[in-house]
């Protein structure tokens, strides 16, 4: 345990993970669980990172097999959860378009991970 950083580092096969002492990883995980594993949520997140801003439609034309009922939900939910920002972009007719807060943003990395691991273990024969 590092008491300067305020962190502690699991130990248990050598290598371990910095985190601040206060923080449960269960609850954290719970959290996280929470607003990414709904199916679309991190589609939509991953098109916004590589294309940018993003109308519906675009949204829904990148996003293979999303319904726009799905679609628009998903939407919703990620703005409620900080993680996208809807801004109308012309009222007539009505455009809206979609893009990532900063908070949005900090997925990259995240999403980056997720994708070379995928690549690399989760991607097996008959699975």
């Amino acid at each position: 345990m590092s008491s300067e950083s305020g962190t502690v580092s699991s130990s248990g096969s050598g290598a371990g993970i910095d985190r601040p002492i206060f923080v449960e990883p269960d609850e954290v995980f719970d959290a996280v669980q929470e607003t990414l594993s709904r199916k679309w949520h991190l589609r939509i997140v991953y098109q916004l990172l590589e294309n940018g801003p993003l109308g519906f439609s675009a949204l829904k034309r990148e996003i293979a097999g999303v319904s726009s009922k799905m679609l628009s939900e998903s939407l919703t939910t990620l703005e409620e959860e900080r993680l996208v920002d809807r801004e109308i972009v012309n009222d007539r007719p009505v455009r809206v378009e979609y893009s990532l807060t900063e908070r949005g943003d900090a997925l990259e990395p995240v999403v980056s991970e997720l994708i070379s691991w995928g690549v690399e273990h989760g991607l097996e024969e008959g699975v």
